[in-house]
């Protein structure tokens, strides 16, 4: 369904009910994830990430993936990008030192050419309206000479007896986990399951970085259910 990825005619409402949740997202996103989140974005920013890099967090959310960055390299300047201006306002209380702030969307990114040493797209890659455009201008923005997109992601395994078991999880265990975790407006986490079934299978997820990147390091985690890629260009 929709292999080629990004929500399309539900973008802004998926958008909206993020607005929604923008102050709950990280706590749900913790549980959903089976506590490995941070996990998996460390290990993106291993990858990804050096010293010293101008770097654009796309889709930043509430700031968690620059706030790691900035642990690790303080030094490192970082532009917060989001559609959402709550989850911005979020991202300004968590991330300070090093940081600017930018509205907009994936598919018009307000930034020149050979822009940024690093791209990172934590969990939000999957909310663009169209994925193989925001994937043509994320690397239109990135350095010629050794720019990287770091993706950290859920995945959609290849097999299909897995893929099914997946989709059961986000469809039925997310939102009675976001209840349990805060309460009714959990209920509202099940639109990820809208996000996940709009995203392509991970064997087609590489092969659209592939066809924009020489370089792509591509790994999975919890049996398909995760993605952490590293594209260079």
């Amino acid at each position: 369904m929709h292999s080629n990825g990004g929500l399309k005619d539900e973008w802004e409402r998926i958008l909206g009910v993020l607005s929604q949740i923008a102050d709950v997202y990280d706590k749900v996103n913790r549980v959903i994830s089976l506590w490995q989140d941070t996990a998996y974005r460390q290990l993106g920013i291993r990858n990804g990430i050096s010293n010293g890099n101008i770097i654009l967090d796309a889709g930043c959310g509430p700031g968690v993936m620059s706030e790691l960055v900035l642990s690790r390299f303080p030094e490192n300047s970082i532009v917060l990008f989001d559609p959402i201006m709550i989850m911005l306002r979020a991202a300004k209380i968590r991330v300070s030192k090093n940081s600017a702030f930018v509205s907009g969307i994936f598919e018009k990114l307000p930034f020149s050419d050979n822009s940024f040493d690093a791209v990172m797209c934590g969990y939000s890659i999957r909310d663009a309206r169209d994925l193989d455009v925001a994937l043509k201008e994320i690397r239109r923005v990135l350095k010629n000479e050794g720019g990287r997109l770091v993706i950290v992601e859920l995945g959609k395994p290849d097999n299909s007896l897995l893929r099914r078991g997946v989709e059961s999880y986000w469809r039925f265990a997310v939102p009675l986990l976001a209840i349990i975790r805060v309460g009714k407006r959990g209920i509202l986490f099940s639109a990820l399951y809208r996000t996940y079934l709009r995203h392509p299978t991970n064997a087609t997820f590489r092969s659209m970085l592939q066809s924009l990147f020489p370089l792509v390091d591509f790994q999975t985690r919890t049996l398909g259910a995760s993605v952490i890629a590293v594209a260079h260009k």
